[in-house]
């Protein structure tokens, strides 16, 4: 029985940015950023292999299947299916590389939601977050679906469960967005590796609450209890150290209005939530002066948090 479209013969999706952890829920929250993202682009082939034909980006990145994750989830894809098809592929890189703004998930999701399309029986949602959390296992050493499920849901999202996928969608709160990206790398690998292992219980119990706050202020859309739980006393003072000057870049952002700041995944980037868009670019510029005391170079984007999730763009024969 043949599984794929005979009418189409390529797809381009988008899949947007992705701000993962949000502070106070490491590997389980995130919210989709669509004011960037990447674009993938699958064309069918007739030999049956998966090729990387082209990569547009300001950064290196491998044109080996297995070593990227567009063309690693497609793979993994057609071997589940026994699907006897082979593919272009065109990446479109709009998320700077190790930033912490979900590069790796984007790409993944992108070429997963471009394949899907192909289908005369598109998988669901669930099924698809299973092999884009194959492809950010290879990128960062680990399954964690923090950043895949808002890119292919949209929204606000809290993985509750991996196995079976389990998500909630939580209500959008009606701020802005501050997402700053230093001009540095910061891989997720060595980011995850400085963990502790092991908390103290009180830490558990202080950052527990933190957590059940800020979902309950995201319910009872109250912008007070947000700022006062959006506060992370585990994973930001064990990350701090790869971005100079990180608490003055927080302090500068709380005094310009900021409700709460913190890593954007695993960092580099730094968000930042704002009642209006107005305070939000004063939260941004803010943001950036402390960088700059350390020459560090520095661009932001701001934006309401995005209902949209990863998208087809494009499809013909």
């Amino acid at each position: 029985m043949n599984k794929i479209k005979d009418s189409v013969q390529q797809v381009k999706a988008f899949a947007p940015a992705t701000c993962a952890n949000i502070a106070v829920g490491f590997d389980i929250l995130g919210f989709a950023f669509d004011k960037l993202g990447d674009y993938v682009t699958l064309k069918k082939r007739d030999d049956q292999k998966i090729v990387i034909e082209s990569i547009i980006s300001e950064e290196t990145l491998p044109f080996t299947t297995q070593q990227n994750t567009a063309s690693l989830v497609i793979e993994k894809l057609c071997q589940e299916l026994s699907l006897d098809i082979g593919f272009s592929i065109v990446i479109e890189k709009g998320i700077p590389l190790c930033s912490g703004m979900g590069g790796s998930a984007a790409s993944a999701v992108a070429a997963l939601v471009a394949f899907n399309h192909f289908l005369k029986e598109p998988l669901s949602l669930h099924e698809l977050a299973r092999f884009a959390l194959m492809g950010e296992q290879q990128a960062s050493g680990a399954a964690h679906p923090d950043n895949i499920v808002p890119c292919l849901f949209g929204g606000f999202t809290l993985t509750y469960s991996q196995n079976p996928m389990k998500v909630i969608q939580l209500p959008i709160p009606k701020l802005y967005c501050v997402l700053l990206h230093p001009h540095m790398h910061v891989s997720t690998r060595s980011a995850r590796d400085v963990l502790k292992s092991e908390i103290a219980l009180k830490d558990y119990v202080k950052q527990s609450a933190h957590l059940a706050s800020f979902i309950a202020a995201l319910y009872e859309q109250d912008d007070n209890l947000l700022s006062q739980a959006l506060v992370d006393d585990l994973i930001e003072p064990q990350r701090a150290q790869f971005v100079p000057n990180f608490y003055k870049i927080k302090e500068a952002a709380l005094q310009a209005g900021a409700l709460g700041m913190s890593f954007s995944g695993s960092g580099p980037a730094l968000f930042a939530f704002a009642k209006t868009e107005q305070a939000a670019q004063a939260i941004g510029q803010a943001m950036q002066k402390p960088l700059q005391e350390k020459q560090i170079e520095s661009n932001y984007w701001v934006a309401p948090i995005s209902k949209n999730a990863a998208h087809v763009v494009f499809e013909g024969e």
